[in-house]
């Protein structure tokens, strides 16, 4: 802190007394005035230096992560916090954060608490700052799932799958925490049991599974889809050329619409099974029934007649 000098002036009182004449003494021509002399002036008092600012007290944090205890670190996509506590939860203020693997913080004494995540897995710690550096290590029991899939054992581009992650919970009951998951990422999990979704495509072709998520483990889901890749077409005759600003909208055999578009030959991959097609131009309805067998790529003619 900087003491503050405060300079105080003190009221000079000046007395007002009467003037008295003196007597009258001999005609004397009037010397020349007399000067006054100079009021002493103290001498000035230079004001005492300010107080240095003394510097912070800090010490040094080490924190780390790994999914077991006394396991091997994690080496990457953890996300940490540092919040300081006050007196309260509503107190606790963010001092630090950092996407390294294991980062170091300089921080003052003081009660904390970290977080750090892992995906959808964290952990968190209190630990208190004293006398000396602090090094910290938290266990994340999680894991890491990867979708893939295939049709009659050939694979399908990662571009064209999605996942959805619902958990299991103790009681049977399955909660949705993640979707449109792509097939190209790693997505990290606490350890548990989870109920899987694969959608091959944006239409029809899902299929799921139950899924185990260990803790320091990658688990590879390998789907295998009941799928095909089909093109619509509306035609004049058979091979013939396609008709452009045609409507189309394809229907299960109980009537609920699977997918609808407008163009010439529309791509779209449906799930193995039994189909209704309908094509729109110009006013006009055309139909066909068509069946889809897996790994049977292909397309789909109406005969605009």
């Amino acid at each position: 802190m900087i003491a503050k000098t405060s300079i105080f002036k003190t009221p000079v009182l000046l007395l007002a007394g009467a003037l008295m004449a003196l007597p009258a003494a001999a005609q004397t021509p009037p010397g020349p005035a007399a000067v006054p002399a100079a009021a002493p002036q103290a001498p000035a008092q230079a004001a005492p230096p300010a107080a240095a600012e003394e510097p912070a007290v800090t010490r040094k944090v080490e924190l780390s992560a790994s999914f077991a205890e006394k396991g091997a670190p994690i080496t990457s996509g953890l996300k940490w916090r540092v919040f300081r506590l006050g007196k309260g939860e509503a107190d606790a203020v963010k001092m630090a954060e950092s996407d390294e693997p294991a980062p170091e913080f300089s921080l003052a004494p003081g009660r904390y608490v970290v977080h750090a995540a892992y995906g959808l897995a964290a952990a968190t710690k209190e630990f208190e700052v004293d006398k000396a550096p602090v090094r910290q290590g938290l266990v994340i029991k999680a894991g890491g799932l990867q979708v893939e899939a295939s049709v009659l054992d050939k694979p399908i581009p990662a571009e064209q799958l999605t996942a959805r992650v619902m958990v299991i919970q103790p009681t049977g009951e399955r909660r949705l925490i993640a979707e449109g998951v792509p097939a190209t990422s790693i997505l990290r999990l606490p350890e548990g049991r989870y109920f899987v979704e694969c959608t091959y495509g944006d239409s029809n072709a899902t299929v799921s599974a139950e899924i185990s998520i260990g803790a320091g483990k990658l688990t590879e889901a390998n789907f295998h889809q009941m799928a095909a890749t089909l093109t619509l077409k509306l035609v004049s005759q058979a091979g013939g050329e396609a008709i452009a600003n045609t409507a189309w909208s394809v229907l299960t055999p109980g009537g609920d619409v699977i997918r609808e578009s407008i163009g010439a030959f529309p791509s779209l991959i449906l799930a193995e099974g039994n189909y209704t097609v309908v094509a729109r131009h110009e006013g006009r309805v055309y139909t066909r029934e068509f069946d889809v067998k897996a790994g049977h790529d292909g397309d789909v003619e109406v005969i605009a007649r």
